[in-house]
């Protein structure tokens, strides 16, 4: 029997760890990708909506390719009123929110801006709380910068360029006068 036991002890040893990697990813949550499409009723941008039974477990979302030029809304509320759900919204670690909150019966709602992706994580106190969680990621926002760059016709025109204010005429009066004394300071100095 020993000489059985030390001819499939590797054997065994590797079973039992294959049974611990395969119990430990069954207790991690799945991840589900979120990819927002243009939907009916919503003018602008683009929407998910996730239709669920939360409970202890986490049910976690991720979307990614997000710009910070593109606003983002979250809304989540349980489809019973006076029902809880918990959502979580992350960066980078599931255990680190940077912002949560809960339902208490009335919708939750966040926004926000990002680069890159985030994540959310819904939970509830009762086992199988059905929700409703609505991620809206809106249109690429281009600011309208004026040109650093105007042409010496346009300066004339919007009335640059017409001789300038008294005031900037009596600073840098004032500022050559005190060049010109400093500069016979300096002079008087290297004579004696």
């Amino acid at each position: 029997m020993r000489s059985v036991l030390r001819r499939h002890w590797p054997l065994a040893m590797l079973l039992l760890l294959i049974s611990a990697v395969t119990a430990a990813q069954d207790r991690q949550p799945t991840v589900i990708r979120l990819e927002p499409k243009t939907m009916a009723g919503i003018d602008q941008g683009k929407a998910v909506v996730v239709k669920g039974r939360a409970g202890a477990t986490p049910h976690r979302f991720m979307l990614e390719g997000i710009s910070y030029m593109q606003p983002v809304a979250v809304a989540l509320r349980p489809v019973k009123r006076g029902e809880e759900v918990r959502l979580d919204i992350t960066k980078y670690a599931w255990n680190r929110p940077l912002r949560q909150g809960r339902t208490d019966g009335d919708i939750l709602r966040y926004a926000f801006r990002t680069e890159g992706e985030f994540q959310l994580s819904v939970t509830a106190p009762e086992p199988g709380t059905e929700y409703r969680l609505l991620v809206w990621v809106g249109d690429e926002t281009k600011p309208d910068f004026a040109p650093v760059v105007v042409k010496a016709s346009e300066f004339k025109e919007a009335g640059g360029g017409g001789g300038g204010s008294l005031v900037l005429w009596v600073i840098a009066v004032v500022l050559a006068g005190i060049l010109a004394l400093l500069a016979v300071l300096v002079f008087r100095r290297k004579s004696s």
